[in-house]
């Protein structure tokens, strides 16, 4: 499983690109992760500045150095506009497991882009990883997450105080 951390530079999800974070990126991240109506449900801290916003980047990148988190740019292919990112965290290498995060930029919300993005990765990752297990933690409140991610096949496995725990098993 750990070779999910090197299974791609980038690839196409329908009419998206997925591709690593760099370091020139610093301005849309500020723009999805300084956007407090977009981090209503994320448990990750609202960046204030664009300084913080670098930050993140190098914080993304000693994650993906030292094998603790993933967190993928979503690039519309058309306009190589950045509207998104998609994360793998909380890695269980023993069991293959690991849990799914996403942000997309407000102005992309309510356009189906995040199922279609979602579904091609997972299927990707299923083609091209050891991966037998994907969570996602979502907060109880988050009425499209929920629905997201049932449309994609997760199911509802637990309850940890607000959050409502979904498996999706690969194999």
């Amino acid at each position: 499983m750990e070779s999910l951390f090197s299974c791609f530079d980038k690839f196409n999800a329908g009419n998206y690109i997925i591709r690593h974070i760099n370091e020139n990126d610093y301005e849309d991240i500020y723009s999805i992760y300084g956007d407090a109506e977009v981090m209503k449900y994320d448990i990750g801290n609202l960046l204030k500045s664009l300084d913080e916003a670098k930050n993140s980047i190098e914080t993304i990148h000693r994650g993906i150095l030292n094998k603790w988190f993933i967190r993928w740019a979503i690039i519309d292919k058309y306009t190589y506009e950045f509207i998104g990112t998609i994360a793998f965290h909380h890695f269980e290498f023993d069991k293959h497991k690991v849990q799914i995060g996403y942000n997309l930029k407000k102005s992309y919300w309510r356009r189906g882009i995040m199922s279609d993005v979602l579904k091609l990765t997972i299927d990707y990752l299923q083609s091209n990883s050891l991966l037998e297990t994907i969570e996602a933690s979502i907060d109880d409140e988050n009425v499209a997450s929920v629905k997201l991610v049932e449309k994609l096949g997760f199911k509802l496995s637990n309850r940890e105080n607000n959050k409502l725990i979904f498996t999706k098993k690969l194999i």
